[in-house]
């Protein structure tokens, strides 16, 4: 019976630099740019201590000294639990890793117990249509764009909608279509534009006479997208007398106004049974919102 050779005991910072070199290959940009942030602060806590020293209270230390310590960007507040738990699924992820590599018998990460999210959650809320049409008037017209894009779509706030190339949208079949750097193949399918998105896409072309690759290209680079909006979502927030809530609720609003199409079309089905259904599915999606 063969059995393993004996391996020499590993570093973290050591299993850092192999985990990285291994895994980060065939993980998407902003994944990758993840875990080499939740790695930064790993290292600090860990620094080399050998593998077989790092214990279940080691790492539950770490959770609960991290959770204390204050955000970068809002230094009055401490890190959030989500980023935590993010940083403990890389721990986990890497000591699964030295696992496998037989570096350790087990992996310490996988008993700790995460911090419960939803409780740091914002509340979801539905935007209402007057609301919609107050935000749009108040908003930059770049920004106005972004928002029937978004919320007629359902796409992910960055990398869905700011990042976005005019080589990805396909007007003829109303269609973006996303590369492949995306986390899961299903992340990568092509999402269909409503006639009214496909018109407002159009027009921005056209009025902006935009030279850039990109549909919302930085106003101090235009070779690169717009990194963030924050700023200028809450200065329109604002203007338009409405309750500030995070931008990526717009994907909240379209999945909830297409449940609400999909279960008007059934009603409808019910109550009209001469009428096909597939006929009736048609309907789906055609209106404009806000219009």
């Amino acid at each position: 019976m063969l059995t393993c050779p004996r391996t020499v005991a590993k570093e973290h910072g050591q299993l850092c630099e192999e985990f990285e070199r291994s895994h980060f290959a065939g993980l998407s940009e902003n994944t990758v740019r993840g875990h080499r942030s939740s790695l930064t602060n790993l290292k600090l806590f860990f620094g080399d201590r050998k593998l077989d020293n790092i214990t279940v209270a080691m790492v539950e230390a770490y959770r609960d000294e991290r959770r204390q310590q204050p955000s970068k960007c809002k230094p009055n507040q401490t890190v959030k639990g989500a980023t935590v738990n993010r940083e403990l699924e890389c721990l986990k992820c890497m000591l699964d890793f030295a696992t496998k590599r037989r570096y350790i018998a087990e992996n310490p990460a996988s008993a700790v117990k995460h911090f419960n999210e939803l409780r740091e959650r914002p509340t979801r809320r539905m935007l209402t249509l007057e609301e919609e049409r107050r935000i749009l008037d108040a908003a930059p017209v770049y920004l106005r764009v972004a928002i029937i894009l978004l919320a007629q779509t359902g796409g992910r706030t960055y990398s869905e909608g700011f990042s976005l190339r005019w080589s990805q949208v396909d007007f003829e079949n109303r269609l973006i279509r996303l590369n492949n750097n995306m986390k899961t193949p299903a992340s990568a399918e092509p999402i269909p534009l409503s006639e009214y998105a496909c018109d407002v896409l159009q027009a921005w072309r056209k009025e902006a006479a935009l030279t850039s690759e990109y549909v919302f290209p930085s106003p101090v680079l235009p070779n690169r997208p717009i990194s963030t909006v924050k700023t200028a979502w809450k200065a329109t927030l604002k203007r338009a007398g409405v309750t500030a809530f995070p931008i990526y609720t717009l994907r909240h609003v379209f999945c909830t106004r297409l449940s609400e199409s999909c279960a008007g079309c059934r009603r409808a089905a019910r109550h009209a049974p001469h009428k096909p259904r597939n006929q009736a599915s048609l309907s789906i999606g055609n209106g404009r919102s806000g219009s």
